[in-house]
């Protein structure tokens, strides 16, 4: 069963950050009815750029990995070394790596034979797919200035808006501090060509969140999303701004349009609504036309034509629910239409006609009724080794990736032993030891940086 609504994607692929431009978390791509185990790469949990609680909580874009998958190959970002890397979907193969000069913190883009990506020195990358060369780069910034920034060597102005491809177009973003300059580009993916760059939305006399007036605007920090003409830049803690996606021209942007607790790194739309990060796993919804909130709040959600899925709690029980996007409820602004007891505390996306649901160190799938407002009966139910919270669905594979940094395939074949390989085994010599030592003695001080 192929749910109506849900966009086909050639191939199967799962090219973008939660599927597609919008991130609604939902694809065709139907898996096989068995799924096993075929391998597992360990890479160790990642360290978030901010590392205070509540840019943990608002802007938590790289505290897992967030691969993409194309024609049989993963690729994910590092942001501790600095790289792309192009797995073997079916056994687990590192194929190529492709080193940047700073952090890369968000998801690549896989388009066509490509693969382009943001780093924090500033640039968006355009690499084969095939073997990670160099295509070609753009640099977001003025000049290639260097600061010590979330305690690395990064741009003055880093890519801190994760790219985005739609209709044939490649968005980003550079630079997190209005005062020094906002850069939001649209660029010809083919040639890295520049369409357009607004760099105006950074010093516009505006209401801060506290009501007072004073000069500032866009701070992108997350992946940008695209729907219909509408191009949303996330605003780091607060909520994003929209640009027309043909000029580059502002619609809109309001600082206090979320009021307090609203805002963030997460933003996914779809149709004529986005959705944006509110505390822990929690999203509201707003109009894209006019950026007005509504008072509809569930958990990230997964977005279709005609229904909404989410994980939720009912007497402190996981559930997954399904809302009627088109009937509108007093209350909730959407209409509940049914509820089952599965727990996607983790992850929740849907392929073909089926939820995976990530919970406790489990994967449950939810096959849906082929009147998907129909209660959905469970299916079968995956163990999994470790916190899942990041689920895609692409190629005839399932991939998990967990909190500590550990990524599993699931596919079809029952055969042979899951290959686990391990990215955490590096020879270190006691040469090298010997060096570093050396290094810092001959150094003197016991704090500071060494830039190599």
């Amino acid at each position: 069963m192929i749910v109506a609504g849900v966009a086909a994607q050639a191939g199967d692929d799962w090219p973008m950050w939660r599927s597609n431009a919008g991130h609604s978390g939902a694809s065709s791509n139907q898996l096989p009815d068995q799924l096993h185990l075929q391998w597992t790469r360990v890479f160790g949990q990642r360290e978030q750029v901010w590392d205070d609680p509540l840019n943990h909580d608002l802007m938590p874009y790289d505290r897992v990995f967030e691969p993409v998958v194309k024609d049989g190959r993963i690729f994910m970002g590092f942001n501790d070394s600095d790289k792309v890397v192009a797995l073997n979907l079916n056994d687990g193969r590192e194929l190529w790596a492709c080193y940047t000069d700073g952090p890369v913190r968000f998801p690549p883009v896989a388009w066509k034979d490509r693969v382009i990506f943001v780093s924090d020195d500033g640039c968006l990358y355009c690499v084969r797919a095939a073997d990670g060369a160099l295509i070609w780069k753009v640099r977001g910034g003025p000049s290639d200035r260097k600061v010590l920034g979330n305690k690395r060597v990064i741009s003055a102005w880093p890519a801190r808006g994760g790219a985005v491809v739609a209709d044939d177009t490649v968005y980003f973003a550079a630079s997190i501090w209005p005062f020094m300059g906002t850069f939001i580009y649209a660029i010809d993916p083919d040639d890295g060509r520049v369409i357009w760059v607004n760099d105006g939305t950074s010093a516009d006399y505006i209401k801060q969140p506290h009501s007072a007036p004073s000069f500032g605007g866009v701070a992108p920090q997350g992946t940008l999303a695209v729907s219909g003409d509408s191009l949303l830049i996330p605003g780091g803690r607060s909520v994003p701004a929209v640009l027309d996606c043909a000029t580059g021209d502002l619609k809109y942007f309001d600082f206090n349009a979320g009021g307090k607790g609203n805002g963030g790194s997460l933003v996914i739309a779809r149709g004529d609504e986005f959705y944006v990060h509110t505390r822990l796993r929690g999203v509201r919804g707003y109009d894209l036309d006019n950026g007005k909130k509504t008072a509809f709040v569930v958990n990230e959600p997964v977005l279709t034509e005609d229904i909404i899925y989410s994980a939720g709690t009912d007497d402190d029980k996981p559930v997954v629910q399904a809302y009627d996007v088109h009937d509108v409820d007093s209350k909730t602004q959407k209409k509940k239409v049914w509820e089952i007891a599965v727990d996607a505390s983790g992850d929740l996306i849907l392929a073909g006609g089926t939820l995976y649901a990530a919970g406790e160190s489990s994967i449950t799938s939810i096959e849906l009724a082929d009147d998907p407002k129909e209660t959905p009966r469970i299916g079968r139910s995956l163990d999994v080794d470790g916190e899942v919270l990041r689920l895609l669905a692409a190629n005839g594979h399932l991939v998990a990736v967990t909190r500590d940094g550990r990524v599993h395939v699931f596919g079809e074949d029952a055969g042979g032993t899951p290959v686990v390989r391990n990215a955490l085994s590096v020879d270190v010599t006691d040469a090298h030891n010997r060096f570093a030592a050396s290094l810092i003695h001959d150094i003197g001080s016991r704090s500071g940086y060494v830039v190599w």
